[in-house]
Protein backbone atom coordinates (compact mmCIF):
# COMPACT_ATOMS: atom_id res chain seq x y z
CA UNK A 1 0.00 0.00 0.00
CA UNK A 2 2.79 2.43 0.82
CA UNK A 3 4.44 1.52 -2.50
CA UNK A 4 1.30 2.65 -4.42
CA UNK A 5 1.26 5.89 -2.40
CA UNK A 6 4.91 6.46 -3.29
CA UNK A 7 4.18 6.09 -7.03
CA UNK A 8 1.23 8.46 -6.72
CA UNK A 9 3.43 11.10 -5.07
CA UNK A 10 6.02 10.80 -7.85
CA UNK A 11 3.30 11.09 -10.48
CA UNK A 12 1.86 14.26 -8.93
CA UNK A 13 5.30 15.75 -8.48
CA UNK A 14 6.14 15.11 -12.16
CA UNK A 15 2.75 16.45 -13.22
CA UNK A 16 3.27 19.64 -11.18
CA UNK A 17 6.85 20.12 -12.45
CA UNK A 18 5.75 19.61 -16.07
CA UNK A 19 2.93 22.11 -15.64
CA UNK A 20 5.27 24.66 -14.10
CA UNK A 21 7.83 24.31 -16.90
CA UNK A 22 5.06 24.53 -19.50
CA UNK A 23 3.67 27.69 -17.92
CA UNK A 24 7.14 29.30 -17.86
CA UNK A 25 7.75 28.35 -21.48
CA UNK A 26 4.35 29.73 -22.52
CA UNK A 27 5.03 32.96 -20.60
CA UNK A 28 8.50 33.52 -22.12
CA UNK A 29 7.60 32.56 -25.67
CA UNK A 30 3.92 33.48 -25.97
CA UNK A 31 3.51 36.89 -24.35
CA UNK A 32 5.03 40.31 -24.94
CA UNK A 33 5.94 40.63 -21.26
CA UNK A 34 7.59 37.20 -21.37
CA UNK A 35 9.61 38.13 -24.45
CA UNK A 36 10.70 41.39 -22.79
CA UNK A 37 11.64 39.48 -19.62
CA UNK A 38 13.50 36.86 -21.67
CA UNK A 39 15.38 39.58 -23.55
CA UNK A 40 16.19 41.34 -20.26
CA UNK A 41 17.47 38.09 -18.73
CA UNK A 42 19.53 37.41 -21.85
CA UNK A 43 21.06 40.92 -21.71
CA UNK A 44 21.81 40.58 -17.98
CA UNK A 45 23.41 37.19 -18.63
CA UNK A 46 25.64 38.61 -21.38
CA UNK A 47 26.60 41.55 -19.15
CA UNK A 48 27.53 39.14 -16.36
CA UNK A 49 29.57 37.03 -18.77
CA UNK A 50 31.39 40.14 -20.04
CA UNK A 51 32.15 41.25 -16.47
CA UNK A 52 33.31 37.75 -15.63
CA UNK A 53 35.64 37.69 -18.65
CA UNK A 54 37.07 41.10 -17.71
CA UNK A 55 37.70 40.00 -14.13
CA UNK A 56 39.23 36.77 -15.35
CA UNK A 57 41.58 38.72 -17.63
CA UNK A 58 42.51 41.04 -14.75
CA UNK A 59 43.20 38.07 -12.49
CA UNK A 60 45.29 36.40 -15.20
CA UNK A 61 47.27 39.63 -15.72
CA UNK A 62 47.79 40.02 -11.97
CA UNK A 63 48.87 36.40 -11.73
CA UNK A 64 51.47 36.93 -14.45
CA UNK A 65 52.73 40.04 -12.64
CA UNK A 66 53.02 38.08 -9.39
CA UNK A 67 54.93 35.29 -11.14
CA UNK A 68 57.29 37.88 -12.65
CA UNK A 69 57.82 39.52 -9.24
CA UNK A 70 58.45 36.11 -7.73
CA UNK A 71 61.07 35.31 -10.37
CA UNK A 72 62.79 38.66 -9.77
CA UNK A 73 62.77 38.08 -6.02
CA UNK A 74 64.16 34.58 -6.51
CA UNK A 75 67.00 35.91 -8.68
CA UNK A 76 67.78 38.61 -6.11
CA UNK A 77 67.86 36.10 -3.23
CA UNK A 78 70.05 33.68 -5.20
CA UNK A 79 72.44 36.52 -6.05
CA UNK A 80 72.65 37.63 -2.42
CA UNK A 81 73.22 34.05 -1.26
CA UNK A 82 76.05 33.64 -3.76
CA UNK A 83 77.65 36.88 -2.55
CA UNK A 84 77.36 35.83 1.08
CA UNK A 85 78.74 32.41 0.22
CA UNK A 86 81.77 33.98 -1.44
CA UNK A 87 82.26 36.36 1.49
CA UNK A 88 81.99 33.53 3.98
CA UNK A 89 84.33 31.38 1.88
CA UNK A 90 86.92 34.15 1.78
CA UNK A 91 86.62 34.81 5.52
CA UNK A 92 86.84 31.09 6.30
CA UNK A 93 89.91 30.70 4.08
CA UNK A 94 91.56 33.69 5.77
CA UNK A 95 90.87 32.29 9.25
CA UNK A 96 92.10 28.86 8.17
CA UNK A 97 95.32 30.39 6.84
CA UNK A 98 95.82 32.26 10.11
CA UNK A 99 95.19 29.11 12.13
CA UNK A 100 97.59 27.05 10.00
CA UNK A 101 100.28 29.72 10.31
CA UNK A 102 99.81 29.68 14.09
CA UNK A 103 100.05 25.87 14.13
CA UNK A 104 103.26 25.97 12.06
CA UNK A 105 104.73 28.53 14.46
CA UNK A 106 103.81 26.31 17.43
CA UNK A 107 105.39 23.31 15.72
CA UNK A 108 108.61 25.26 15.13
CA UNK A 109 108.62 26.37 18.76
CA UNK A 110 108.04 22.83 19.97
CA UNK A 111 110.93 21.55 17.80
CA UNK A 112 113.20 24.23 19.26
CA UNK A 113 112.00 23.48 22.79
CA UNK A 114 112.57 19.75 22.28
CA UNK A 115 116.11 20.44 20.99
CA UNK A 116 116.80 22.68 23.96
CA UNK A 117 115.51 20.06 26.44
CA UNK A 118 117.55 17.29 24.83
CA UNK A 119 120.70 19.38 24.94
CA UNK A 120 120.18 20.46 28.50
CA UNK A 121 119.01 17.23 30.14
CA UNK A 122 120.17 14.44 27.88
CA UNK A 123 123.52 15.63 26.55
CA UNK A 124 125.47 13.03 28.55
CA UNK A 125 123.42 10.05 27.36
CA UNK A 126 124.79 7.97 24.49
CA UNK A 127 122.81 8.26 21.27
CA UNK A 128 120.97 5.27 19.86
CA UNK A 129 122.05 3.77 16.64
Amino acid sequence: MSNDNHHDNRFWFGFFLGGLLGALLLFFMGTKEGKKTGKLLEDKGRDLLDELEEKLEEMEKRGKELVKQGEELKEQVVSEIKEKKEDLGDAAAEKLDTALAHIEKLQEQSVETTKHIRQRFFKNLPKRK
